[in-house]
């Protein structure tokens, strides 16, 4: 096959490739310069290629008088050859295998390196560091094979030894900047920056990498670079969490591919952070793609602007189906019938009814024209979604089951587990537990934890509609409890608020079911408190509704009460009128329920009240004089006054008269009263006040002794009131405490 390279319009960005032969057909975009292409066919001075490298089209017509004819190894272009031992040594490992290379490895230098580096891509850390070691003792005066061999001991003691592994990155970073090896100048980098983040020393981490992607884009190593990017990946991850971290290097591979104007790499990191933000910000997500789709138009590569396009479809909430209908034309316009395998079963997800399942159907054919067993199984797939929404739970279980097993031949186990997931959403309960079990063991195993999450949360949700036998279905429930704090913890650590809310919810159910009512209640007020955040009204009511179910169990009917007028007032927001009607009819049952409280009687008495009986009986009514004795019983003096009260009491025992004897206390009573200023602990202790007249009142009889305490917050006014009302009716026991309420009138409550 014959190769050319552009070489010519360089002043116009490169050369002009159309649709057809003919000068007058569609302009798609220019080939830049330095792009190498392959001949498909040759009429005159036309020329129709498909691109091998560089930007610009896939395919289309140019003129000949522009290009170049270059070799074959330029139309494949070698990868960065390293020359380091180590470079050598993780070459041969991928070129020939582990076994192979263990096999060949010999006692001097290069070969304990080689057999160093094997050791280390089998996993065994120890024997890796013990054949470094070797190797710098073999190659000590070889500063270039005695750096290789610092940076394999390096990286055998990552894991165990971080701090160890950083001091041996640093000599093999001194001697390889020494001997100009740039590549493993960057490649030392790398490994340092994944022991910093062993150490959690994330910014020193992140900076390491940086300089080494750096190196790497100045000498073209692109492998190294892809390395690089993943330990940057992992540092962010660590530190903004995996959906954050993600999107920051995709933004960081953004900015270096503006840098460099090239707009095909600036379109695929686009698409590549679009993809990203899928599950997390799906507005934003669709912002990026049709922002990709329109650089792909740009270089002129319709085969990723299609993909864009469908990556749009699939996150915009509205229009989506006129941008995957778009991206469907543009893979017929460039006769790319392996990506419309793809895009019809895109296509399929986005529409509705017969619609979707027609589009499904189709791209099952198509695949299976082109003998493409993964894309008919994934087409499959689609026609059992379609199906389960037309309510064909018996055709879209058998599709499921039948796309499943295709999966599992071709080792699709993140598809293979979405299909058996969908099987399970058309299946019987116990049907669908036991798919649902599977569907877990197999997201695990792809390493996918959103999947994996999302298929205990659906399996938790299956245990707990299970019905059967009593024993079966309470360790169906037990196990629905335990799957549903897994899948609320994947969640929380995913930042996912809404599937966590859903996953406490069913914890919440689990949990009351199997009679752990607090915990069930603390499940459910999470899962409220979760759908409140993220804006998710149905879980937040729904959450609530368990949480008063918890409630009831737990007999709290007061409590029960107050959330049930809560949930009734969401549902009515919702516009659920069903459940409305049950929440009324719940809230009347605990109305019931609860006793009735009625108010005590109060007796208000008002300033210069017309309405009090003057004739009324009284302790006081044959007292001629009254005498009120007032203690000053916030002030620590108090127990000489005490003294006082008892002089006095016995002196007065000696007139024969009867005497109205009032002893007034301020505030003393306050604290049992509620009074809104009660008294401090100088005042509580006048409550000696009170027992001394008690005992008064025992000793001597004769004696009338009154004890009235009046509030803190009563003017003089008010307190002549009360002297006033004690004098009419001290209460059946001879002692009184009036409070202030609300509306500033007086009350009296007997003592």
């Amino acid at each position: 096959m014959v190769h050319y390279e552009v070489v010519s319009c360089a002043e116009l960005g490169g050369a002009l490739v159309r649709e057809g032969k003919s000068l007058t057909s569609q302009q798609l975009a220019r080939l830049g310069i330095g792009a190498v292409v392959s001949e498909l066919e040759r009429v005159g001075e036309r020329l129709r290629f498909k691109k091998v490298s560089g930007s610009g089209p896939e395919s289309g017509w140019v003129s000949a008088k522009l290009l170049s004819k270059c070799d074959a190894g330029k139309a494949a272009p070698q990868k960065y050859q390293g020359k380091s031992l180590l470079a050598q040594a993780e070459a041969k490992i991928l070129e020939k295998g582990v076994p192979q290379c263990l096999k060949e490895a010999g006692k001097d230098g290069p070969g304990r390196i080689l057999a160093s580096m094997a050791h280390l891509a089998d996993g065994k850390t120890a024997q890796a560091a013990e054949a470094a070691k070797e190797a710098q003792a073999t190659l000590k005066g070889n500063k270039e094979g005695e750096a290789s061999a610092t940076l394999a001991l390096a990286l055998a003691e990552l894991s165990a030894e971080p701090k160890v592994a950083v001091g041996h990155a640093m000599a093999a970073l001194t001697a390889f900047k020494e001997v100009g090896d740039k590549q493993m100048e960057a490649s030392t980098l790398t490994a340092m920056a994944n022991a910093r983040l062993y150490l959690k020393e994330l910014s020193v981490g992140e900076a390491a990498v940086k300089d080494a992607l750096r190196l790497f884009r100045e000498i073209g190593d692109t492998d190294g670079e892809e390395a690089a990017q993943i330990t940057l990946l992992d540092i962010f991850c660590a530190k903004d969490g995996p959906a954050a971290g993600a999107a920051t290097v995709s933004k960081e591979r953004l900015a270096y591919y503006k840098t460099k104007g090239d707009k095909l790499g600036e379109g695929r990191a686009l698409q590549k952070l679009a993809e990203q933000l899928m599950s997390s910000a799906k507005d934003e997500a669709a912002k990026y793609a049709k922002d990709a789709a329109a650089l792909f138009v740009q270089a002129g590569d319709k085969k990723a602007q299609a993909a864009a396009l469908q990556t749009a479809a699939l996150a915009q909430s509205t229009d989506r189906v006129p941008a995957a209908e778009e991206a469907l034309k543009i893979s017929k316009s460039i006769g790319d019938e392996a990506g419309q395998v793809d895009l019809l079963t895109g296509l399929s997800a986005v529409l509705s009814g017969e619609a979707a399942l027609a589009r499904a159907q189709e791209a099952q054919a198509l695949a299976k024209k082109l003998g493409d067993r993964s894309g008919e199984a994934r087409a499959k797939h689609a026609a059992a979604v379609a199906t389960l929404k037309l309510e064909k739970s018996s055709e879209a279980l058998e599709l499921a089951k039948e796309a499943a097993s295709m999966l599992g031949e071709e080792k699709d186990t993140f598809s293979q587990a979405c299909a058996l997931r969908t099987a399970a959403s058309a299946a019987s309960a116990a049907e669908a537990c036991e798919l649902l079990r599977e569907a877990v063991s197999l997201s695990a195993g792809s390493g996918d934890r959103t999947a994996e999450a999302a298929a205990k949360l659906q399996l938790a949700a299956a245990l707990l509609a299970f019905e059967g036998p009593l024993a079966s279905i309470f360790q169906n429930r037990t196990e629905a409890a335990a799957v549903a704090e897994q899948a609320r913890v994947a969640f929380l650590l995913l930042g996912d608020k809404r599937s966590q809310g859903r996953a406490s919810h069913l914890a919440a159910q689990s949990k009351i079911l199997l009679d752990d009512l607090d915990g069930g209640v603390e499940a459910a007020m999470q899962a409220a408190v979760l759908g409140r955040s993220c804006g998710d009204r149905w879980l937040e009511a729904c959450a609530m509704r368990t949480a008063v179910a918890g409630q009831v169990s737990k007999g709290c009917h007061a409590e029960a009460l107050r959330m049930a007028k809560e949930v009734k007032s969401l549902f009515h927001k919702l516009g659920s009128s069903n459940i409305e009607e049950a929440m009324d009819s719940l809230i009347q049952q605990l109305e019931e329920v609860l006793p009735k409280i009625h108010p005590n009687p109060r007796v208000s008495v008002l300033p210069k009240d017309a309405s009090i009986n003057l004739q009324q009986n009284s302790i006081f009514t044959q007292a001629t004089n009254c005498i009120v004795w007032s203690l000053p019983v916030s002030q620590l003096s108090y127990l000489m006054y005490c003294c006082e009260l008892l002089k006095f009491v016995d002196d007065l025992k000696a007139i024969p008269d009867r005497i109205a004897f009032l002893v007034l206390t301020r505030g003393v009573m306050g604290r049992h009263t509620g009074e809104m200023m009660p008294a401090q602990y100088t005042g509580v202790l006048g409550t000696t006040v009170w027992a001394i007249c008690r005992t008064i009142r025992l000793e001597s009889p004769k004696l009338l002794v009154a004890t009235v305490d009046v509030p803190n917050s009563a003017t003089v006014h008010e307190m002549t009131d009360c002297i006033r009302a004690a004098q009419l009716d001290s209460g059946p026991r001879n002692e009184v405490s009036f409070i202030i309420d609300r509306n500033n009138q007086l009350g009296k409550r007997p003592y």
